[in-house]
């Protein structure tokens, strides 16, 4: 009776209906049939027999086409799961560069500020060297300086006042250039130290400049390099994936479409009835 109600079920012939069941049902009701199909024959009830065969192979075709409607849904999911894989490890990559790339921007400026503190403490020593050396410096006079305070002296000793007055003006004129050329030598002279320090420290200050911007750039080609090896790791990935899942929708495409459909023996239950006709009336 089970199998009979199987068979006359209103769901069992309407094709959009059946492609809404899932695979475990439609099995069943394929048992079901089967089962109904060999009882019939066994009872020589050739038209339900023939009747069942055929719905048995309709819902072997829905069946079918219920696999291939699962088959694709499944693999969107399959391409939807790899992307999320994808994108959630070139986050995690992209994270971690931006952390070491923030490590290192540290490190570096620690370095730029601590050789900044540096130069500013060679510029200070510098100072108070310069400082300690003219502070107790005192003009040596020239020969002419020299001389012209014997002569002043002399004149003194002579009572030559007038002599001694133009000696003395020449002497102060004297003094006074030579004491602008000393300041101006030891102004040259520092100007000249600082400027060599300074020369020394703007090499330094390059030397570091370049080897951040080569660490950077290191960095930077790591980066890309890693990014691209990821992308076709990918790639790669996908493509295997597509092939997989085209094959195997070409598979069940065949199925579907009866190219590798196998039923089992079909049996011509009009052949039957006709020779059993034949037989009943000889």
């Amino acid at each position: 009776m089970k199998q009979k109600n199987a068979l006359n079920k209103n769901i069992l012939s309407n094709e959009k209906n059946l492609l809404n069941l899932p695979i475990e049902k439609l099995d069943e009701y394929i048992t079901l049939l089967k089962n109904f199909q060999q009882k019939s024959e066994s009872e020589a009830k050739f038209v339900e027999a023939d009747l069942a065969q055929k719905k048995i192979a309709q819902l072997i075709k829905i069946k079918n086409k219920r696999q291939l409607l699962d088959e694709k849904s499944k693999q969107v999911e399959e391409k939807n799961e790899l992307e999320r894989i994808q994108k959630e490890e070139l986050d995690e990559f992209n994270k971690e560069m931006d952390k070491q790339f923030y490590e290192l921007n540290e490190k570096f400026q620690e370095e730029q500020n601590q050789l900044e503190e540096e130069h500013n403490t060679q510029l200070k020593n510098l100072q108070k060297t310069i400082q300690e050396k003219y502070k107790e410096f005192t003009i040596k006079p020239s020969s002419e300086l020299i001389n012209l305070n014997k002569k002043l002296e002399l004149y003194i000793q002579r009572k030559d006042y007038k002599n001694a007055h133009l000696t003395q003006i020449d002497i102060a004129n004297l003094t006074k250039k030579e004491k602008e050329k000393f300041e101006k030598e030891k102004f040259d002279n520092i100007q000249k130290e600082i400027e060599n320090l300074q020369k020394k420290q703007k090499n330094e200050s390059r030397g570091l400049e370049q080897r951040i911007q080569s660490s950077y750039d290191r960095f930077k080609k790591k980066r890309a390099l890693k990014v691209l090896e990821l992308l076709l790791k990918y790639k790669n990935q996908f493509r295997d994936l597509e092939n997989k899942q085209t094959n195997e929708i070409k598979n069940l495409e065949n199925v579907v479409q009866g190219v590798v459909l196998k039923q089992g023996k079909k049996i011509n239950y009009s052949n039957v009835v006709r020779n059993k006709n034949v037989r009943a009336s000889k």
